[in-house]
Formats: structure tokens, C-alpha cells, sequence
């Protein structure tokens, strides 16, 4: 490795730690939109756009990291209703007709600066190490509205299933604790 100097020695040393958006309800604004033909999806980033978390994602950390807050809207032929139903909600938050549109086709980018509820959960997950972490999802996408009434349930943290316990292997028997020579 080389040698990092003066700029190393005086940096201050930090945990990595940084704040997450709670699971909760939101009202967000899409903020870019990808089209994944190939894929039959869109890439919808969005930001929180009211109230306390308004603006979460605008620092140049969320700006980098537009994984970390993006929806996947599939529009594959067996999605086709979630995606419809996506699209009714941007449009009950809006005064759009994308869904209606959606037939015949519409230019994505229109959906940029569009807003609508989310609710956002968190669920466990296995790195390639093994180790277990948390990671952000959208639980449900709905109109604004429902979102400013309070009419969302706030998703517990989805949990790993428990490794089930290895099948005996025939022709061998269980060893007890006890009969271990250490």
C-alpha cells in the first residue's frame, strides 16, 4: 500500500456510521427516472419531499448512492398490475393519467418531479461474508394522501429466517457433548 501522509495522519477517524431514514410513511418526489427496456423496468430515485426528513437524500452521500433510495418498477408482463397500480397512485397524488397513458406509451421523464406515498420498511439481509445487515425497502407505494392521513402501517423489520438444522447423514451417529475427549 502506499504511503497515505499528512492528509492520513489528520484525518479525523469515524465509525462509517450515518443516519437512516426511519420505516415510516412518506411523501416523496421522484427525482430521476431510468428506463431499463432491456430489463422491462423503470428506475424511479426519489427523495422525501415534506416534512421533518424532507430533503434526506440531498446530500452529496444520497447523491452518490442513488441505489439506496430508488424504487423498481417493473413493467413486465407478469408485474403489470403493480405497475398500473404505481402509476394510479402517482396519479391520485398528482392530477396525472399516467396509468391511462401507460397503453400507448408516455416519455418517463415526465415523472420527474412527480410526488407520492411511500411506506418504507427494513429488512435483514446476508452479505457475501456472511454477516447480517439492514437494508431499506418500499413496502408499499400509495397516493400522498393516505400518507398525510395516517393511513399506513409502519412494517416491523423483516427477519432472516433461522438456518434450518443440517439432516442427520445416514450410517453415522450423533455425537454427545459429553463423550467429547475436550
Amino acid at each position: 500500500m502506499k504511503a497515505l501522509g499528512k492528509s492520513y495522519t489528520d484525518a479525523e477517524a469515524t465509525g462509517g456510521d450515518f443516519e437512516r431514514l426511519p420505516a415510516g410513511g412518506y411523501i416523496v418526489k421522484i427525482t430521476a427516472v431510468k428506463d431499463e427496456a432491456s430489463k422491462e423496468y423503470l428506475a424511479l430515485v426519489y427523495d422525501v419531499a415534506e416534512g421533518e426528513k424532507k430533503g434526506f437524500y440531498a446530500d452529496e452521500w444520497g447523491q452518490e448512492h442513488p441505489y439506496a433510495h430508488r424504487l423498481i418498477a417493473s413493467y413486465k408482463e407478469k408485474a403489470l398490475g403493480v405497475f398500473k397500480g404505481r402509476l394510479k397512485a402517482i396519479d391520485e397524488s398528482n392530477g396525472t393519467n399516467f396509468a391511462e397513458r401507460a397503453a400507448t406509451g408516455f416519455d418517463e421523464q415526465e415523472l420527474v418531479g412527480k410526488i407520492v406515498g411511500m411506506v418504507i420498511g427494513y429488512e435483514e439481509y446476508e452479505t457475501d461474508r456472511g454477516d447480517v445487515r439492514e437494508r431499506s425497502y418500499v413496502k408499499a407505494v400509495c397516493a400522498a394522501e393516505k400518507i398525510r392521513r395516517g393511513e399506513f402501517k409502519i412494517p416491523e423489520l423483516k427477519t432472516l429466517a433461522p438456518a434450518a438444522p443440517a439432516a442427520p447423514v445416514a450410517g453415522f451417529e450423533a455425537i454427545k457433548d459429553e463423550d467429547l475427549p475436550f
